[in-house]
This record gives structure tokens, sequence and C-alpha cells, in this order.
């Protein structure tokens, strides 16, 4: 009897005790008077996290102010202007650690849309869902965030990518990163055209590997290789072109057809390889681009169209450094014993169109671009960018048409950005 009295209050001690202690974490994650039951932060934006790390959220924002002066005798090339580039806020969050959402207008002089908004199960590095408006998997450039390219505007391979679309993602991480995957199913027309217009999607994916990451090399060595590709049929007369055929950093129509389309683009396919590397204080960047349509002319007649494309640029860093994807790493900010860092970037690029739309389709322009680029960017901190661009464009196999109506084989221009993105 007295053993079972015992047992019992112990029993009962283990309870309380237990009970306690429940009482104690309850009280710990609760609300103290004059607290708050939310940590709040800064850190590359403004974080904010529950006590239990049950929610987690996320406020940023990215302005760029953007300016081009054309250096082309005469003028004719377009107007030197001063505009803000974009305006865009961000808001971000994640709960019970395995659903994630982020939502980003951008807003435009006289406009604002949707840029980005999707919804993600990200419980395990290895498979991760997202459906919504993103990005498709192709192409380093298409998938660098607009505030850090390397470049004030992407090269002229950037305009044989696909734009952000509706879709959904199956991606992931395998072996601590040395494998990346994704492959997604989209509409295939683009977000700005709102709901699709027939029933054939897009399918886009792309493979990633990143040795560095297994030989734990860090910031001395860096290097990545990625292959991606897209196919769809579009069955549409969307646009009098294949894809955008103006050059990204002066505005000029390299490839333009002065009557009404005669075609449309039946089936888009584009392969992409690319290779980056960041060895030190010195980089390395490489990409070609094949885009191939088979259009389908008033006639009758289905004809294939394709393009090749490739850029390579060198560059250089002072006090700082960016992996590939990520955001600038700044050693000794400004105002913080330091002056920030520098990134100095040359980039050539190229790219070729066959002469099918001049022959069936009236097409007038060059038929093979180059475009040569230097850069400095000084990064005082790691939210504010400030980019001097110098560009020179030259037309080959034919001339540029210019808004003035004049024809020409070359142009030059400064671009400059200034940004702050938090």
């Amino acid at each position: 009897m007295r053993r079972a009295a015992l047992a019992l209050l112990a029993l009962a001690a283990t309870a309380h005790a237990q009970g306690l202690e429940e009482r104690v974490r309850a009280l710990e994650l609760r609300a103290a008077p004059g607290e708050s039951a939310v940590d709040a932060w800064f850190d590359r934006g403004l974080r904010f996290a529950s006590r239990d790390e049950f929610f987690t959220a996320r406020i940023g924002l990215s302005v760029v102010q953007h300016s081009v002066l054309h250096l082309r005798e005469g003028g004719g090339a377009g107007p030197d202007e001063f505009l803000v580039r974009e305006a865009a806020p961000e808001f971000g969050v994640r709960i019970a650690q395995a659903f994630e959402g982020f939502v980003s207008p951008i807003v435009l002089p006289g406009s604002a849309r949707l840029l980005y908004g999707w919804v993600e199960f990200n419980r395990w590095d290895w498979l991760r869902i997202r459906v919504g408006q993103f990005k498709e998997p192709y192409s380093l450039e298409t998938l660098e965030e607009t505030r850090w390219w390397d470049f004030p505007e992407n090269s002229v391979v950037y305009m044989q990518a696909p734009v952000p679309d509706l879709g959904v993602m199956v991606h992931g991480r395998i072996h601590r990163g040395l494998l990346q995957y994704a492959i997604g199913v989209f509409n295939g027309n683009g977000a700005l055209a709102g709901r699709d217009g027939n029933s054939d999607k897009d399918v886009a994916g792309r493979l990633i590997v990143v040795p560095s990451v297994v030989f734990d090399w860090g910031y001395d060595f860096h290097v990545q290789a990625a292959v991606s590709a897209t196919w769809g049929r579009q069955d549409r007369r969307a646009s009098p072109r294949p894809f955008p055929m103006w050059d990204p950093a002066t505005g000029t129509e390299f490839h333009s057809n002065p009557v009404t389309a005669n075609f449309e683009t039946e089936r888009v396919a584009r392969v992409s390889a690319e290779v980056a590397a960041l060895v030190s204080f010195l980089e390395m960047k490489a990409e070609f681009s094949y885009h191939r349509s088979v259009l389908h002319f008033d006639d009758g007649a289905r004809r294939p169209f394709r393009s090749p494309a490739f850029y390579a640029q060198l560059g250089a860093w002072i006090a700082g450094r960016r992996f590939p994807l990520g955001i600038p790493q700044v050693d000794e900010p400004l105002f913080r014993g330091g002056f920030g860092a520098l990134q100095v970037a040359g980039r050539f690029a190229r790219m070729r169109l066959d002469d099918l739309l001049i022959e069936r389709a009236g097409f007038d322009g060059a038929r093979r671009v180059d475009e040569s680029a230097l850069v400095v960017n000084w990064f005082p901190n790691e939210n504010v960018r400030v980019s001097l661009e110098f560009v020179r464009v030259a037309y080959r196999h034919g001339r540029a048409l210019l808004r003035d109506g004049t024809r020409t084989a070359r142009e030059d221009a400064l671009l400059l950005r200034v940004q702050l993105s938090f």
C-alpha cells in the first residue's frame, strides 16, 4: 500500500512538472506586458517572425531610375531620357516551414501590374511545387533579378527568352545543391495576356550542376553550368514577330515588318546552354541560345524560322563579389570604414536571324546584331547601386531603321542606373 501511494505521488509530481513545463512554454510564446509575440528586424528587407517560427514574413522595395544618352551624331536613335524604370514592392510570407507565398506588383509611369505572384510548397529542398505567375526556368540572364543584372540592360540574347507566365513548376536541389532542377508547364502567352486563349501549353525545363558546392570552395571559387529548354504550340497571331527584335539598351528595332503580318507563329522551341564562374575577384559568364519557330503563312505554307545568339562577358570585383542568381556582397560598406564594392565588366553579344521573314513576310532591317558593352558598378552597400554603361551596337547584313526614318549601321549610347533595393 505504501509503495502504491508513493507511486501515485511520483506520478502526480511528474504530471504536475509536465503541466508546469507546458505552461511555462506557453508563457514564453505569449506576449509579456509591453512586449510583442512577433520579432522584427532588418536583413535585406524588413522581416518578421513569430517566436515559435511558425510564421515568417518579409517586406521589400526596389526603385530603379534609368537614363539613356544616345551618342549618335544627328540624333534619330531615340530621345535622351530620364525615367523611373520600375518601382516594385515585395511581400513574402512562409507558414509552418512548408508553405510560402510571394507577391510583387510593378509600378511604372502611368500603369501598374502584377509582376510576380505565386504560392509554393517547399517543405523539402529536393521537392518544391510552385503555382502562380513567375519566370520560366530558362536562361541565366532571364532568371537573374532585374536589380542585380551585371549591366543596366541585358544583352540582345535576352530578347529570345520567355517572359513571366502563369503556370505550375516542380523544382529542387539535390546533394547540397550539386544538382538543381526545374520543370514547369505554362500558358505560353505571357502574364499580360490574362486568361489563356487556347488549350496548348508551354513546357520548360532546366538542369544546373554546381560542383563548387560539394568541394566547399567558398568565396574563392564558384562554378556552375546549366542547360534549359522550352517547347510549346502557339496557334495565334499574337505578335508580328516570333520574339521582340529590338536592342534592350538603345530601344532600336533592328528587324521590323512595315506591313500587317501575313503569318501565325505555330510552334516555338528554345534551347540554352550557359556557364558561370567566380575565381577570387574575377568572374566569367557565357551563354548560347537558339530559337526555332514554325510560321504558318496565309498562303498555307509552313516554314521554320531560326535564330542563334550568344554572349560572353568577363569582369572583376574590388572589395566584393556576387554569385550567379545572388545579391552583391560588400566587404567594406560606405560609412562603415570602407568605400563599398566596385565591379567592372565587359560583354560581347551576337544574334543572327535567317532570311525567312525578309523573303516571305516583307521584313526589313539587319540580319545580324553585334553588341559590345562596358560597365562600372558601384555598390556603396548591398542595398544601393550606381551603374554607368557604354554600349555600341553594330547592325550587319542590312541596316536598322531609326525612329526618324533614317538608317544606321551603328549606334552608341551611355546608360546610367541608380537604384535602391531592400
